[in-house]
């Protein structure tokens, strides 16, 4: 009755301790995933427009980063952190505990923990290289099928469904080309992994029985390591079928990390800088050449000598591709001369404060903008 009394308590204890487990780690692993996502759409929101112009960096790249990685992390952030701590912890324990008891029959048992333990490692590492390489092939699908949606009209003109649905479906073929290899080789490996838990077993108790001949050890401490040893194992194999989520995860927690650590060569939510008193708003271009960070070879301003008086109306004329729209943007500081200066009364654009700066100009462009919201907001 003791005995029964002592187990049904003991289940108690752990039906309590794993409920404020899971409680507190699926709590925890959803905030941290909430937080990730405000940072770095915070962070998206500071980086200068050149970043943008990249293809990685596209809309569909963005939205991808956004919820795929975010996922991913999720994916072990949350309960599933807990049980992975639970099973390393029992698993030490039990290694421990064989040692203790006997350390000939622990050594049996810790061959296949070793060779489980390389083998996941080794999947962490692939599977981390397998998403980074598979994310960026999901951008390029997405900032396809971001193209398509939104130039939809043009593309029922042309009749090209049939094109872009060819080309949207061998992009993501390429990820399956890059999976299956790997995947077939780990099933294989893992299949003899398990295969070898019986090889053990048995190589255990053979070992065990001739202890137990000669009187070097009792039966009951063969029971105990056993059980121990393989309960660890089997813990450790939990840990081994989450290799490849552990891995993705890392991948999305490592792009986080560098979009984290990134400074922006235009920081929009920086506020240093000048702030002019008495602007007039008069405007010098002298001896400017510019170049997009996305075409580098591609001279779009070659030696711009333009000067503007304050109140002086000007128009810009010229065939499209000539420059009219670059000379708006470097005054907006979306980018910065490549050769050459930029004055706003006298002073060098980079050195004024940029909120301040975009709050004394007025754009209205071609093709306004609206967004999801009122007329009000907008």
């Amino acid at each position: 009755m003791i005995t029964s009394g002592l187990f049904l308590i003991t289940g108690a204890v752990f039906m309590i301790l794993h409920f404020f487990q899971f409680v507190a780690f699926g709590v925890a692993g959803a905030k941290l995933v909430s937080r990730i996502r405000s940072k770095a759409f915070a962070c998206f929101l500071r980086q200068e427009v050149a970043y943008f112009d990249r293809p990685e960096n596209g809309s569909g790249a963005i939205c991808t980063h956004l919820s795929s990685n975010a996922a991913a992390i999720e994916d072990m952030v949350g309960t599933r952190l807990g049980v992975i701590c639970e099973t390393l912890s029992l698993s030490v324990f039990g290694f421990v505990l064989g040692l203790f008891f006997n350390w000939q029959l622990t050594i049996i048992i810790a061959i296949p923990f070793v060779l489980l333990l390389i083998i996941s490692i080794i999947q962490i590492r692939l599977s981390s290289w397998l998403k980074t390489q598979s994310d960026l092939i999901y951008s390029q699908a997405s900032t396809l099928a971001v193209e398509v949606i939104t130039n939809m009209r043009t593309v029922k003109q042309l009749s090209m469904e049939h094109e872009v649905s060819r080309q949207y479906t061998n992009m993501i073929d390429q990820v399956l080309i890059m999976f299956w290899k790997p995947e077939a080789m780990f099933s294989i490996v893992l299949g003899l992994y398990w295969a070898m838990d019986s090889a053990t077993l048995g190589l255990l108790y053979w070992r065990a029985l001739v202890l137990v001949e000669k009187n070097e050890m009792d039966m009951s401490d063969v029971v105990m390591i056993s059980a121990f040893g393989m309960f660890a194992l089997e813990a450790l194999k939990m840990v081994g079928m989450l290799a490849e989520r552990i891995g993705k995860s890392f991948a999305a927690a490592h792009a986080f990390f560098d979009l984290f650590d990134r400074t922006p060569t235009i920081d929009n939510g920086s506020n240093k800088g000048q702030e002019l008193t008495n602007f007039s708003g008069e405007t010098d271009f002298n001896q400017v050449k510019f170049v997009y960070p996305s075409r580098p070879t591609v001279l779009v301003l070659n030696k711009l000598q333009l000067s503007i008086k304050s109140g002086q109306r000007i128009a810009l004329v010229g065939a499209s591709g000539c420059g009219k729209s670059t000379i708006v943007q470097l005054l907006e500081r979306f980018y910065d001369v490549t050769h050459g200066e930029l004055l706003l009364d006298g002073v060098d654009i980079r050195k004024l404060n940029l909120q301040w700066l975009r709050s004394r100009l007025g754009v209205v462009s071609q093709e306004p903008v609206l967004f999801d919201l009122t007329i009000a907001e907008n």
